[in-house]
């Protein structure tokens, strides 16, 4: 799912996330993007890593996420998660 291109809002809510999931997994934010990078395309994670931080996201980007949109194809990924969270943010 990896876009052309990336507004400044999905960039920013893709940084937030990374930073969520390196607390969670107690590792450096660059070390684990070089690791989900590895992974595969849009930064591949585990859903449930996701759902442990949709809560602090929220608090830290005022982004309110309607729990019963979310899917599996936003969920599986930093990079689909990011762009559904930004979906009607400008650039």
């Amino acid at each position: 799912m990896a876009s052309a291109t990336k507004t400044k809002a999905q960039t920013d809510a893709e940084d937030v996330v990374l930073e969520l999931l390196a607390d969670l997994r107690k590792t450096g934010v660059e070390e684990l993007r070089q690791e989900l990078g590895a992974a595969g395309e849009g930064m591949l994670v585990d859903s449930l890593d996701m759902f442990d931080v949709l809560v602090e996201f929220r608090q830290r980007t005022g982004i309110t996420i309607d729990k019963k949109k979310l899917r599996r194809r936003t969920m599986r990924s930093v990079e689909a998660f990011a762009q559904f969270a930004t979906k009607d943010a400008g650039s």
